[in-house]
């Protein structure tokens, strides 16, 4: 491709005589010497100032990307033609080298030729379709790979690519596809090599792309299995032998093997199959004799040090090869397989279940010494730590352990951490090769994420993430394509790309949430906040250790239980022994963590203590006791307890605030509703507290502002009803219904006392779980003794009550009980008929629960969905963590015995309800899936695309009788699930049901209608047409399942009813048994086109579904049109010609023969199986003459009536005796015009009118749409077009105006009526514009007649111009413009109700139409009323193409349109009508009217629509009055109104516009604040005079712009002259305008000015804040407010003090500098700006991280001595093509400059922003710490008095957080060292930098360290 364009562009030149052609010589393919050729010869470049700019210029010019590098002094060695250029100098950018500057002369000899070499087109190279050193040969170019064309190609060439790719050589080459063929371009063909070149692309070829090739000719090779640079010398020590690893090439030492190549598969990166290549493809070894000896040399071969097992039994699957090697007996110290001895090579008795495997030492043997033993020091280290580092050499082995005995133990990657988060989440990082590194997330999911954790030491993963969640790392990236099953104990064991095989970056690192190992904790043994302190860890409870337990530790305990702090931390096991493991000792917390697990202990279950030593804690809040009195648990009246006694809170005030506090405070999530006037009745005691007011945030009551003095009474008792604390109940010891009564209360389960418990208190706890009610109440541990706290005791339920703790109780957790009093109920097991009566024994109680009923949805018998039934619907379950565990206990639960498989991704399509479970985690021994671990129900982070699925055995468990079991102790459901139809369509069949793992047929034996019934609604029909015997449908030839079926029809599947046994029959084949099933899809109707044509429709589901149009023909097309009641089709459409439906595709690859009656007896897909998208939908066109079905004079008898039930087409409007076919599909208009006219029904053979009785604009509106028109403008009656002279056929027409057609809406029946002719309704069409029709004193002679072509629209343009279409056969088309003039345009437009034409187009101006050519040759002679009266060749009879469409332009009747009263772009909008100018009423004016007058104009849009007469009162008529433009519209007579001079207004109300005239303006020549103003005006920039230019005008521009204000308004081109049209002069502006084209002026364009005249501006470039608000501009400010730029904060982000991502302030946000052209001089800049003396680096694509703000600076080109960003060259503010990943950065000179005043500046005229600008956290953590400012060089503090919340926002919105979460003081991060620069801050809150906040001045304090302020950021 490159070649050709070369030649091209060569020749080209070398005719016109500008360029030399150019090659290389004397080197490779893209290194050489430069040589021209010129007059018939080649010849050399001197190098006199031959660099790598001329060198890019010659690589480019022959096609390599760039130069990598410049050569002289005859590098390639001399040339011998003449010496062609010299003293070339080229600026990079040119073509060709002749076009830089050179000189045709030159001083040179040869030794001085130039020479290049060029960066190398080809130099990726892979081998894909094979292995690691076979495969298809491909090259990467132009950003994809490609092949090489096997033309030519043998070993020399196949010896390039292997040493290209790092092997010594090749082996074999390989043509014709024999590794596959590839799918990307063909890039090279007729390579030959020499064998001496480095690469392919050195070789001589055709050209890249050039070739005659197809991927069958494809190139491959085989290369010799180790590379070069990895074979010894015979001197090389082998301890310089490389250590590559796992998967390392394997190389045959002492000879040639013939199977050199062994690898691992069916398992993991060290275990799996042992398969060797053998005759060009993979073959097994078989296990006979396979022991540890053979399995250490097949390990040694791939690099591993040796074997840990030797599989046999094909324990990682079959192969599928040969079986090359049996009998193998290794000795153990052979270098490959084939040094072993065997039987030959394929020679063996074996199958593949007796593939050998092995499990390979998972460290390469270069890692660990090779001789000796582990010495008790080594041990000690190799156990203490987990991955090998540099000691492990100096440790010299001795006589303990053998070292090959302890190998296996180490892991290449068994070091994982987690960095960027805390203790249980954060990026994952592997160990490798001495660094960390990450991996990619390409792939990872939560298996992968479980293996992470685990090897860490967790339990499992609560999230995988991606996208470097935890922040981007900067190691290598280490694994990619992590594939882990989940049960691995360390990523290496998973299946991955290979180690640092990846194609990602940084921005793609993988990370882990893990569950936090000891986030629950308990306190037992005591009460609700003291007690012994338990952890849970490994599935059970355990103790802290006392040793060094104090206050801090205890501290941490109860902020993690939810208490403000602890009162004492107890020890010696003051509240009992505990029992379970003692998980932490010697515990030092600072009392900062969040739990347990982040303070410093000795390791998990590490210690030396006995439980005598276990920890406890007092826990309190720092408020006064309350309660809720009066109410139920979480209701009542709010009473704290104070002195001794409880007392209430006043309700002044009183609201949801305070009550979420007194909610929170009692342990409940929130309040519901804040209760006053003492709601839950008055209280006794004191009034305590009154005047509450808290914000929400407190912990307690008393947090909050109040008075301790009150002056109310009890009637205002305050009160509260909390969010229900107990929400989740469970029942525990029992079944799904029934059980021990727990409720999850402070973390855990607690039971509930059976004081008081009756039936009451138990319906209560049923109806919380979804039961109707409960059946007992159960008492005194019915069901077991519980385990955990008694949280609730004296229930007294009214019954009315939604859950437990809204009845009256004692208290959460006070109570007077033991265990032994546990309460339990019985619940009333939904549905009804599965409880048992009353003399059925318990043990046959159902132990189903909530979750009871479980089905399989979308698919099969034994497959699908799964959904569980909850709160009366069908629910689905989230794939989450869903595996085989979880499915079998699906499967069991449904009656078979296991599962196949979890499926997962809505396998089975995506259900509708809601999702019920989420993280199912089962052990897969419960019985019902509610038994099992899971997130809640209904709690989930899911869609339904997650939606879980099975496969289950097909075969049922126990469900199969023995001889002995009765029938009725049989199940009823799951032996015959499947049942399918054959040899039929998709409603009819041969009966074949599922059977011991196949199909087979059932008997006719007795077959009857019933026993179809049963089959057809178990396959979701609603019944059976037919039952047919005989095998009617074919015999099947399965076995015979079913015999002497004896159905009773009330049964759910065949199974159930009577039959002779499972295959117990007496029949053959012949008598197989069929149905016909009433048809699933009976309703078909056509969408988006007319009466008898469009998209078809098919009802399926209670929703309208389409069909795809694969393999759709004539013949399905017929059996719709009959289904529909048409006699035929005419077409089959495709490709969504109607439109594209909205609803489900339910039938694909639809196969008719054409006789069916309905579509779902045709052959499919399946329903809603298919492969396609909306734009397949199919269509039809149907004849348009109903079938016989309709008798053709009369009424509708009873017979008829009966016909039309019985068949598929019918509707509920039988009952009003019409018929459901579209009988009347067929309407015109008659009398009038295109778009008016009596309206006609084609009816019987004839056209029949309509009775205008009723006759509204309803039902005009439906014919109108019914025509192809939007509505009807009016309904007409009275037969004002005309008697018409037919039948009268409708009569009380009654539409709702939504109707398709007339015939769907209501009247009294065909041809009955009580009218008469002059009667007949008419209709007026929209049809632009609305007042074209005749008045009426129009006489009827020049009304137009109907003819075949009555219907005219223009398309592809306006509402008065476009390409002309006429309607005929159903469809649009278009009329070709041979002979088309201005005479035959009049017709169309006075055809359309224009007056004339203005003009006639041709050659498809306005687009070529899609549909047929209906005319040509017109030749109109001006007179006619419509096209078809006109001369033409005949319809459809033409020889053109749709590139000769004709096209016209009307007259319109209000085209001309202006502005009065106002200037060129403003003014009163006047009309031209009746030959007078007249105006428009303001009624309802608004801007989309005047958008559409200003396009009108040729504006772009309108900046105002103005009303009441701004523009003076107009003197003409008023011409339009309620004017209603949708705003698209092209005129304004396009628009609704209220009709031509119809108007209820006076010219006080006429309307008027303000158009938009300039939609860009600029500042140019200056920099980013100031500069010349230019203007965007027709398309091009344009410039505006100075005459009368003043800072009224200026401020208009710099606020369009988007500044404050303008600071100068300039004259005399002060910033150069410009190039472009002068568009204003004397503007004249008052200073409010939003936009200069506002402001008065002389016109557009109008001008007597010359380019000296040019005006500018210079705008303010500070917010407002920073100026004074009173008083005038100094000189010294103005001069202070000119050295600054509106770029003038900048700050560096994502990095240090003195390094990070450049970032600029602009229009109130951060935003971001692309590194396009970003070098040194910008860095520097932007360094001295922020106060560095100089910039060390400046750095590209985001090395900082990617900014999230807008992107502001692009192509930034500073000479280096600006001294702000903004004066620097740029594309302009926020012009670039760029995105986040290119923000540049830099590093500054860590040392500020002395930038700062000197003594003798004034402060007023310093700069109040930038001093300050660099502030860090330190002593702390990335977001909290003590705050330090950089000033005079050094970090110094700010002092802590008056510092606060408001303070803090200011320094964490400035470091980038979101806000302040606290404002500390006393140095609470440690003291500072440095100087305390602030003191006294005061902030507002809204300042973004902390010296914009009011203090007492730079290192102005009285203050000490110990006042160091701090602050906390919110973290995101």
């Amino acid at each position: 491709m490159q070649l050709w364009w070369l030649l091209v562009v060569a020749c080209s030149v070398l005719i016109s005589g500008n360029a030399k052609l150019i090659r290389l010589a004397g080197g490779a393919g893209n290194t050489g010497r430069v040589e021209v050729y010129h007059n018939g010869q080649w010849g050399t470049v001197c190098d006199d100032g031959w660099g790598l700019e001329e060198a890019n210029v010659v690589c480019r010019q022959l096609g390599f990307e760039s130069a990598s590098w410049s050569r002289t002094m005859a590098h390639y060695g001399q040339g011998t033609g003449p010496i062609l250029l010299d003293d070339v100098v080229c600026d990079g950018s040119e073509t060709f080298l002749t076009q830089c500057s050179h000189s045709d002369t030159h001083d040179c000899q040869h030794t001085e030729d130039a020479g290049v070499d060029c960066y190398s087109v080809l130099n990726n190279v892979r081998l894909a379709g094979g292995g690691g050193n076979y495969g298809r040969v491909e090259v990467y170019y132009n950003g994809q790979w490609g092949t090489v064309c096997d033309d030519g190609w043998d070993l020399i060439d196949a010896n390039v690519v292997c040493r290209q790719l790092g092997f010594e050589s090749a082996l074999e080459s390989k043509s014709s596809a024999f590794y596959g063929q590839g799918s990307g371009t063909i890039v090279l063909d007729d390579v030959d090599c020499t064998g001496d070149e480095d690469s392919l692309d050195q070789c001589r070829h055709n050209g890249l792309e050039e070739h005659n090739c197809v991927h069958y000719e494809d190139a491959g090779v085989v290369c010799s299995n180790t590379p070069n640079t990895l074979l010894p010398t015979t001197d090389t020590p082998s301890s310089l032998l490389p250590t590559t690893g796992v998967w390392n090439n394997v190389r045959l030492a002492g000879g040639g093997g013939v199977l050199n190549n062994v690898r691992l598969a069916g398992g993991g990166g060290n275990y799996g199959r042992v398969e060797v290549y053998y005759n060009e493809q993979w073959g097994t070894v078989c296990d006979d004799g396979w022991d540890l000896n053979d399995a250490h040399v097949v390990c040694r071969q791939l690099g591993f040090e040796s074997a840990l097992e030797g599989n046999s039994n094909a324990m990682y699957g079959l192969g599928s090869g040969p079986i090359v090697l049996d009998d193998v007996d290794c000795t153990g110290d052979e270098h490959s397989l084939d040094q072993c001895r065997h039987n030959g090579l394929e020679e063996h008795n074996c199958v593949h279940y007796e593939d050998a495997g092995v499990v390979c030492s998972n460290t390469p043997s270069t890692l660990l010494p090779t001789t000796g033993y582990i010495t008790e020091e080594l041990t000690t280290l190799l156990l203490s730590t987990s991955y090998f580092t540099e000691a492990l050499t100096t440790l010299l082995p001795s006589t303990k352990v053998p070292i090959r005995l302890w190998r296996w133990r180490v892991d290449i990657l068994n070091t994982v951490r987690l960095a960027g988060g805390g203790g249980n989440y954060g990026r994952v990082e592997v160990y490798y090769k001495g660094q960390w590194g990450t991996v990619c997330d390409d792939l990872w999911d939560s298996d992968d994420a479980n293996v992470v954790c685990r090897q860490l030491g967790f339990e499992f993963a609560l999230e995988g993430n991606r996208n470097a969640l935890y922040g981007q790392g900067s190691g290598p990236i280490v694994l990619d394509d992590v594939e882990c099953t989940g049960d691995e104990d360390s990523l290496d064991q998973c299946r991955h790309n290979g180690l640092e095989e990846h194609n990602c970056g940084h921005h793609e690192d993988a990370g882990v949430v893990c569950q936090n190992i000891l986030n629950t904790v308990r306190l037992a043994g005591g009460g609700g906040n003291y007690g012994r302190v338990e952890v849970y860890y490994k599935g059970q409870w355990g103790t802290v250790c006392d040793d060094w337990w104090d206050s801090d530790d205890a501290n941490v305990v109860c902020r993690q239980l939810g208490f403000e702090f602890a009162l004492e931390g107890n020890r010696y096991a003051l509240y009992g022994q505990g029992s379970g493991p003692i998980v932490l000792d010697d515990v030092e917390c600072t009392g900062d963590e969040d739990s347990l697990d982040q303070c410093r202990h000795n390791g998990l279950e590490e210690h030396n203590c006995g439980h005598h030593e276990d920890a406890g804690v007092v826990c309190q809040s720092n408020a006064k006791e309350i309660r809720l009195a009066g109410g139920a648990g979480n209701t009542g009246r709010v009473e704290v307890y104070h002195n001794g006694q409880w007392g209430t809170v006043c309700d002044d005030g009183w609201g949801i605030e305070e009550a979420d506090v007194v909610c929170r405070q009692l342990g409940f999530e929130s309040a519901s509703w804040s209760r006053t006037k003492a709601h839950y009745g008055q209280g006794t005691g004191p009034i305590l507290l009154d005047d509450v007011v808290c914000d929400g945030s407190e912990t307690s009551l008393t947090q909050c502002s109040h008075s301790d003095t009150d002056n109310c009474q009890h009637t205002e008792d305050a009160g509260v009803d909390c969010y229900s604390v107990l929400n989740n109940v469970r029942l525990a010891g029992g079944g799904g219904n029934y059980g021990r009564v727990e409720v999850y209360y402070n973390g855990q389960w607690g039971t509930v006392c059976d004081d008081g418990w009756d039936l009451i208190d138990a319906n209560v706890v049923c109806r919380q779980l979804g039961f109707d009610s409960a059946l007992e109440s159960k008492s005194s541990a019915f069901y077991g003794q519980g385990s955990g706290t008694i949280v609730l005791d004296d229930v007294d339920c009214t019954g009315d009550e939604d859950s437990l703790d809204q009845c009256g109780h004692a208290g959460l957790e006070e109570h007077n009980c033991g265990h032994h009093e546990d309460a339990g109920v019985v619940c009333q097991n939904t549905p009804n008929t599965l409880l048992p009566t009353t003399d059925t024994p318990s043990s046959l109680l159902p132990t189903t629960g909530v979750l009871n009923n479980v089905r399989l949805a979308g698919g099969g018998g034994n497959f699908g969905r799964v959904e569980v039934y909850y709160k009366g619907q069908w629910g689905t379950v989230c794939d989450d963590l869903w595996d085989s565990d979880d499915a079998n206990v699906v499967c069991r639960q449904l009656g078979f015995e296991f599962a196949l498989e979890g499926n997962r991704n809505a396998l089975y399509g995506q259900g509708s309800g809601p999702i019920v479970l989420d993280d199912v985690e089962c052990t897969g021994d419960e019985d019902s899936l509610d038994q099992c671990r899971h997130n809640g129900l209904e709690e989930h982070n899911c869609g339904h695309y997650e939606d879980a699925g099975v496969v289950c055995s097909n075969t049922p468990n126990t469900l199969l009788p023995t001889t002995d079991t009765p029938n009725t102790l049989l199940p009823t459901t799951g032996v015959l699930n499947n049942v399918r139809l054959a040899g039929g369509g998709g409603n009819y069949g041969r009966v074949e049901v599922y059977y011991n793992g196949q199909w087979g047929t059932v008997c006719d034996d007795g077959w009857d209608l019933i026993d179809a019934n049963v089959v057809c609604r178990q396959l979701g029909f609603d019944s059976a047409l037919e039952y047919n015997s005989n095998a009617l449908y074919d015999q099947g030839s399965g076995p015979i399942v079913l015999d002497d079926v004896d159905c009773t029809g009330d049964e759910d599947s065949l199974d159930q009813c009577g039959h002779a046994g499972l295959e117990k029959h007496n029949c053959g084949h012949h008598e197989d048994a069929g149905v016909v099933c009433n048809s699933v899809l009976n309703n078909v109707r056509l969408a988006g086109g007319g009466g008898h044509y469009g998209r078809v429709e098919v009802y399926y589901k209670g929703q309208w579904g389409t069909v795809c149009d694969d393999l759709w023909d004539s013949d399905d097309a017929n059996v719709v049109c009959r289904q529909l009641g048409f006699e035929f089709a005419l077409e089959g459409n495709r490709d969504a010609l109607y439109g594209q439906g909205s609803g489900p595709i339910v039938l694909d690859d639809v196969e008719c023969t054409g006789d069916e009656d309905s579509l779902d007896q045709c052959r499919h897909n399946g329903l809603e199986e298919h492969n396609c998208g909306h734009y397949e939908d199919a269509g039809v066109v149907c004849s348009n003459t109903p079938s016989t079905l309709l008798p053709t004079t009369g009424y509708i008898t009873e017979e008829l009536t009966t016909l039309l039930l019985s068949t598929s087409y019918s509707t509920e409007a039988l009952t009003t005796l019409l018929p459901s076919t579209n009988i009347l599909n067929t309407v015109r208009l008659a009398g009038g015009g295109g778009n008016y006219g009596r309206v006609e029904v084609y009816y019987k053979g004839q056209w029949g009118t309509v009775c205008d009785d009723l006759w509204d604009s309803d039902d005009a509106n439906v014919v109108c749409r019914q025509l192809g028109f939007e509505f009807a403008l009016e309904g007409n009656r009275n037969a004002l077009y005309g008697q018409g002279s037919g039948p009268i056929v409708l009569d009380d027409v009654e539409c709702t105006g939504d109707e398709d057609s007339l015939d769907q809406c209501r009247h009294n029946g065909l041809e009955e009526h009580n009218c008469r002719h002059h009667e007949d309704a008419g209709v007026v069409c929209q049809n632009t514009p609305n007042t074209l029709l005749p008045t009426t004193d129009t006489p009827s002679s020049l009304l137009p007649t109907t003819g075949v072509l009555n219907n005219v629209r223009l398309a592809g343009g306006g509402g008065n111009y476009g390409r002309v279409e006429v309607y005929y056969n159903g469809q649009w088309g278009t009329v070709c413009d041979d002979g088309w003039d201005l005479i035959d345009a009049n017709v169309v437009c006075r055809q359309l109700g224009f007056d004339s034409a203005l003009e006639y187009n041709s050659n498809a101006l306005y687009g070529q139409g899609s549909g047929p050519i209906m005319l040509d040759d017109v030749d109109c002679t001006g007179d006619e009323d419509s096209l078809d009266q006109c001369g033409h060749a005949g319809l459809e009879e033409h020889n053109c193409g749709h590139h000769e469409d004709a096209g016209v332009v009307c007259n319109s009747v209000l085209n001309n349109v202006r502005l009065a009263g106002g200037g060129g772009n403003y003014g009163r909008v006047e009309v031209y009508y009746n030959e007078q100018w007249g105006t428009v009423c303001d009624d309802g004016w608004d801007l989309n009217d005047a958008h559409v007058v200003c396009r009108q104009l040729g504006f772009e849009s309108a900046l105002e629509g103005n009303s009441n007469a701004m523009y003076g009162l107009g003197s003409g008529p008023i011409v339009l009055d309620d004017v209603d433009c949708t705003g698209d519209e092209h005129s304004l007579d396009q628009c609704r109104h209220a009709g031509l001079e119809e108007d209820n207004c006076d010219h006080f109300e006429d309307a008027g516009v303000v158009c938009r005239v300039f939609d860009n303006v600029r500042l140019a020549g200056g920099g980013g604040n100031y500069g010349r103003v230019e203007v965007h005006y027709n398309g091009q920039w344009g410039t505006v005079c100075d005459d009368g230019w003043d800072l009224n005008d200026a401020h208009v521009i710099c606020r369009q712009l988007g500044f404050e204000f303008a600071l100068e308004g300039n004259s005399n081109a002060l910033y150069g002259q410009g190039s472009g049209p002068i568009v204003l002069d004397n503007v004249n502006c008052m200073g409010d305008e939003d936009s200069l084209d506002q402001c008065r002026h002389n016109g557009l364009e109008e001008h007597n000015c010359v380019h000296y005249e040019d005006a500018g501006v210079v705008c303010s470039n500070t917010p407002s804040t920073l100026l004074p608000t009173t008083g005038y501009i100094t000189e010294e400010l103005t001069t202070l407010l000119l050295s600054t730029n509106i770029l003038n904060t900048v700050r560096l982000a994502g990095g240090g003090g003195n390094y990070g991502r450049v970032e600029v302030y602009y229009k109130g946000q951060w935003g971001t500098v692309c590194d396009d052209l970003w070098d040194s001089d910008d860095a520097n800049v932007v360094c001295r700006q922020l106060g560095f003396e100089f910039a060390l680096e400046g750095n590209r694509n985001a090395l900082y991280g990617q900014g999230s703000g807008p992107i502001v600076l692009d192509d930034v080109e500073c000479t280096g001595g600006e001294d702000s960003l903004d004066q620097c060259r740029h594309n302009g503010l926020e012009e670039h093509n760029c995105r986040h990943h290119e923000d540049a950065g830099v590093v500054c000179q860590n040392t500020p400059n002395t930038l700062l005043p000197t003594t003798d500046t004034p402060s007023s005229l310093l700069p109040t922003t930038g001093v300050l600008n660099n502030v860090r956290l330190a002593g702390g953590g990335a977001n909290y710490g003590r705050v330090e400012v950089y000033y005079n060089g050094q970090w110094g503090t700010v002092c802590d008095d008056g510092w606060d919340v408001t303070d803090a926002n200011v320094v964490c919105r400035q470091l980038g957080f979101d806000s302040a979460k606290e404002g500390n003081s006393y140095a609470l991060y440690g003291q500072g060292s440095g100087p305390i620069v602030l003191d006294d801050v005061d902030c507002t809150g809204d300042e973004d930098f902390l010296d914009q906040c009011g203090h007492a001045g730079l290192e102005n304090h009285d203050c000490g360290h110990h006042e160091d302020a701090g602050v906390v950021c919110t973290v995101l």
